[in-house]
C-alpha cells in the first residue's frame, strides 16, 4: 500500500514539475510580448507574470501534511523530510529553469531573510523553555487546566508564543497524563497559548515583530488588548465548560500517594528567554542606528514624497469619480472606472516599492549572491545561537560525568532529577518544524509574489476586495482575508502583504489615538488580529502549533489529523471571530 501510494505520488510530482516548466515558458513568453507590468525584474520575479498554476506545489505540500499522517502514518513519520524535499524540487527545478537568476534570488532571499531567522528564533526559545521544568503534584482538574491556559495566554505576549508554549505544554500534559480525554486540552492550548496570547507585543508573534521592524511603535500592539481580552476570556469559559464535561467522564482519579510540593527547576532559563528578547531589541536599535546608512534617506525621501503626492491625487480622483457616477456598475466592463482604480492601486504599489528600496539601500549588511543579509540580523541570530548554547550548558540534556575515556556521559540515576530529562526533552519537534517549514517557505514563494503584484496578479480579486472607493478600507475584509491566508500561508509574510496593500506607512496606519483607542488605526488592527488570531485555524498557521502537536504525540496524546484539527477550529474559533468581525470591524 505504501509502495503503491509513493509510486503514484512520485509520478504525480514529476508530471506537475513538467507542467510548471511549461507554465514558466508560457509566462516568460507572455512577459516578453505583453510587457507584463514593469517586465522581468533584474532582481526577483514579477508576480504579475506568474500563473496560479505555480501555487500547486504549495497546495501539494499542504495536502501531504494533511493526508500523510492519515494515509501512510508509518511512512510519514520516518520520511516526512524526504517528502518536503521532494516538493521543494518539484517547485524549484522548473522555477529556476524558467526564471534563472531571478528565481534563485527569490529562493535565496526567503531562505536567508525569512526562514533562517525564523528557525533560529524558534530553536533558541525551544531550547531555553525546554530547560525549565515544573515538578510536583499537579492534578489536571478543570480549574487547574484553565489556570495554566490563562497563565500561558498572559506569558505569550512577553516571551513569545513559542517560549510560552514550550514552557507550559509539558506541565499541562503531565498534569493530565492520567486522563483518557485530553485532546481538547491540547487543542485549546494551541488556540490560546500558541496563538491568541501573543497579541500584545511585537515579541509575542512573528507578524507583529515584522510590523515593529517596519516602524510600528513597540507598544502600539497593546491596542489589540480590547479585542484579545474578550476573545481569550470567551475561549477560557468555553474550555472550562468542555473540560468539566470531559472530567466527569474520567471517574476517580488514581491515588499517586504523597503530595509533592510544586517546584521549579531550571529557572535560570527564564533569564535566557529574557536575553533572547534583549538580543532582538538590541539588534533592532543598531539596525536603526549604526547599521543604517543615513545618507540614503536624503536621496530617497524626495522621491517617496513625490510618489505619495501622486498616490493622494489618484485617490482623490478615484473618490470623485465614484461620487459622480452613483449607481454605476464598477467592474472591468466600466473602463473609465477600472482605469482610475488601477491607477490608484499602481500609485500605492510605487510608493511601497520606493519605501522598500530605501530600506534595502540604507541597510548595511553582508552581500551573499545578490541578497543583502543585514548586520543586525547576523548579530541577533548569532546572539540567539550563543544563548541557546549557554542554556544547554547550564541545563544539559542530562547531568553528566566523565567516563574512562574522558567523555561526558549521563550520570547514573541522574536522568529523572534533570529538568530536560524530566520534560522528556528531545530535538524531534524542532526538527519536524525545520524540515516541513523550509518546504512551506520555499513553495509559497509564488503565492506571495502573486499577492505582491496586487491588481496585476492572478489574485487581483483578493486585493480589490479590501478597498472601498469612497469609505476607505474594508476592515472586516482585511481581518478575514489576512486571517484566511495566515491559516495556510505563514502568517508573517501574509501580514506584510496586507500591511503594504493598506498603504505601508506605519505612521498613518497607527493613527494618533491613545493606547487602547481602537477607533483609530483600525485597518492595522484588523490586519494584526487576522494574522495573529487565525494562525490558530490550522496546524501550519503558526510554527508553535506543530511543535505542541509533536510534543503531545510524543507523550501519548492521539492528536486530531490536519482536517480533524480544522473541525475543532471551525466549530469553536470561527463563531468567535464572526462576533469579533461584527463588533470591532
Amino acid at each position: 500500500m505504501v509502495a503503491f501510494a509513493m509510486k503514484n505520488l512520485t509520478l504525480w510530482m514529476r508530471g506537475l514539475g513538467l507542467l510548471l516548466l511549461l507554465a514558466g515558458v508560457a509566462d516568460l513568453a507572455a512577459a516578453e510580448t505583453e510587457g507584463a507590468h514593469d517586465g522581468h525584474h533584474a532582481h526577483g520575479v514579477d508576480g504579475g507574470g506568474l500563473g496560479v498554476v505555480w501555487v500547486l506545489p504549495f497546495a501539494g505540500m499542504l495536502l501531504s501534511i494533511a493526508l500523510g499522517p492519515l494515509v501512510v502514518p508509518n511512512f510519514w513519520h520516518h520520511h516526512y523530510g524526504k517528502v518536503a524535499a521532494g516538493w521543494i524540487a518539484v517547485f524549484a527545478v522548473p522555477f529556476l529553469a524558467s526564471y534563472g537568476g531571478d528565481a534563485f534570488y527569490e529562493i535565496l532571499h526567503i531562505v536567508l531573510l525569512d526562514y533562517v531567522p525564523f528557525i533560529i528564533l524558534l530553536t533558541a526559545l525551544f531550547t531555553a523553555a525546554g530547560g525549565i521544568c515544573l515538578k510536583g503534584s499537579l492534578r489536571g482538574s478543570p480549574m487547574v487546566n484553565t489556570t495554566i491556559l490563562l497563565i500561558g495566554t498572559v506569558l505569550a505576549s512577553w516571551m513569545g508564543t513559542t517560549g510560552a508554549a514550550m514552557l507550559l505544554i509539558r506541565p499541562i500534559l503531565r498534569a493530565n497524563a492520567w486522563r483518557k480525554h485530553r485532546v481538547h486540552v491540547v487543542v485549546f492550548f494551541i488556540f490560546l497559548v500558541a496563538n491568541i496570547g501573543g497579541s500584545l507585543t511585537p515579541l509575542g508573534d512573528p507578524p507583529l515583530f515584522l510590523g515593529f521592524l517596519k516602524g510600528v511603535d513597540f507598544f502600539w500592539t497593546m491596542k489589540l488588548l480590547p479585542v484579545m481580552a474578550p476573545v481569550s476570556v470567551a475561549l477560557l469559559i468555553i474550555f472550562f465548560i468542555v473540560d468539566t464535561l470531559m472530567f466527569r467522564k474520567e471517574g476517580e482519579a488514581p491515588d499517586d500517594g504523597e503530595k509533592v510540593p510544586l517546584k521549579l527547576e531550571g529557572g535560570m532559563n527564564f533569564v535566557m528567554v529574557g536575553l533572547i528578547i534583549g538580543a532582538i531589541l538590541f539588534s533592532k536599535s543598531l539596525g536603526d542606528g549604526k547599521f543604517k546608512d543615513a545618507s540614503v534617506a536624503e536621496e530617497m525621501n524626495p522621491k517617496i514624497e513625490a510618489a505619495e503626492v501622486v498616490m493622494n491625487d489618484k485617490e482623490i480622483a478615484l473618490v470623485d469619480f465614484v461620487k459622480a457616477n452613483k449607481g454605476a456598475t464598477f467592474d472591468e466592463s466600466n473602463k473609465d472606472y477600472h482605469t482610475t482604480r488601477v491607477a490608484h492601486l499602481d500609485a500605492i504599489t510605487e510608493v511601497n516599492k520606493l519605501r522598500a528600496q530605501k530600506t534595502h539601500d540604507e541597510t548595511k549588511g553582508v552581500h551573499i549572491l545578490g541578497v543583502t543579509v543585514p548586520y543586525a540580523n547576523l548579530l541577533r541570530d548569532g546572539l540567539m545561537i550563543l544563548i541557546a548554547f549557554i542554556s544547554l550548558r547550564l541545563t544539559p540534556m542530562y547531568r553528566t560525568r566523565k567516563d574512562e575515556h574522558g567523555h561526558e556521559v549521563a550520570a547514573e540515576g541522574e536522568e529523572e532529577s534533570n529538568a530536560r530529562a524530566a520534560n522528556g526533552f528531545t530535538w524531534e519537534p524542532i526538527l519536524e518544524v525545520a524540515k516541513l517549514f523550509i518546504a512551506i517557505f520555499v513553495c509559497m514563494i509564488p503565492a506571495l509574489l502573486i499577492l505582491k503584484a496586487g491588481v496585476h496578479g492572478g489574485l487581483s480579486d483578493v486585493i480589490l476586495m479590501v478597498q472601498d472607493e469612497v469609505n476607505g478600507p474594508k476592515n472586516a475584509m482585511y481581518f478575514w482575508l489576512t486571517g484566511a491566508l495566515s491559516s495556510f500561508l505563514d502568517n508573517a509574510p501574509t501580514y506584510v502583504v496586507f500591511f503594504n496593500t493598506a498603504g505601508g506607512d506605519p505612521t498613518s496606519l497607527m493613527g494618533e489615538g491613545g493606547m487602547f483607542d481602537i477607533s483609530v488605526g483600525s485597518t492595522l488592527l484588523a490586519i494584526s488580529c487576522g494574522a495573529v488570531f487565525m494562525g490558530a485555524n490550522t496546524y501550519i498557521g503558526n510554527a508553535p502549533n506543530f511543535m505542541v502537536k509533536a510534543i503531545a504525540e510524543e507523550n501519548g496524546v492521539k492528536m486530531p489529523s490536519f482536517f480533524g484539527y480544522m473541525a475543532w477550529s471551525a466549530a469553536i474559533l470561527i463563531p468567535v471571530f464572526i462576533v469579533v468581525s461584527l463588533f470591532y470591524f
